[in-house]
């Protein structure tokens, strides 16, 4: 009878130990939820960094309300979850209504220039293109990203040192518009 409880605790743990090491090993497997982000202060400048901690999964709907009609972007957590994270907190903030998009040609679209009161490293693999309608954040060298960000709206040979936020999913006649001579700028940045 000693015998049969030796093996049906054997049995047992074994069980316990084939369980434990499922749960392990699929915990490692499965994607992080969030990431680390460092958001700097920028000194003499004044403005509220994002929580540091940024969400890693998902898809993110901006509209861009501008003064010749709207752009609708879709921003990738996974590629660049802080810069996703720093553009969303910024635009619930309304930082970016009724700012000019200073720098507009037909390469390029870069609005949301100003003083956020911190910076933050760039999200690069070196690997980065910039296509037709693509959302990517401006890089300062020596400081990395702050709120400036920029569209192109034509394919862009550029050097891969700007963070890829998204794409332009709706709006590229409104894109078209936007990159002519007159002044453009964002009425209002709605996230949802």
């Amino acid at each position: 009878m000693r015998h049969w409880k030796r093996v049906v605790a054997v049995l047992a743990v074994a069980a316990v130990a084939l369980l434990v090491e499922g749960w392990v090993a699929r915990a490692q497997a499965a994607p992080t939820l969030f990431k680390g982000c460092t958001y700097t202060r920028t000194a003499g400048e004044h403005g509220q960094p994002p929580y540091s901690l940024a969400p890693t999964l998902g898809l993110v709907k901006v509209t861009l309300r501008t003064n010749r009609g709207d752009l609708v972007l879709t921003l990738d957590r996974a590629n660049a979850p802080c810069a996703v994270h720093s553009f969303t907190h910024l635009a619930l903030r309304r930082f970016f209504n009724q700012t000019p998009c200073p720098r507009h040609t037909r390469a390029i679209l870069e609005c949301g220039v100003g003083r956020p009161g911190y910076h933050f490293a760039a999200e690069l693999t070196g690997h980065e293109t910039y296509p037709r309608g693509t959302v990517a954040l401006s890089n300062t060298p020596g400081r990395g990203n702050s709120s400036a960000f920029f569209i192109t709206p034509a394919d862009a040979p550029l050097s891969p040192t700007s963070t890829v936020l998204g794409r332009v999913t709706t709006g590229q006649p409104v894109l078209d518009r936007l990159t002519t001579s007159a002044p453009a700028t964002l009425l209002e940045v709605l996230i949802g």
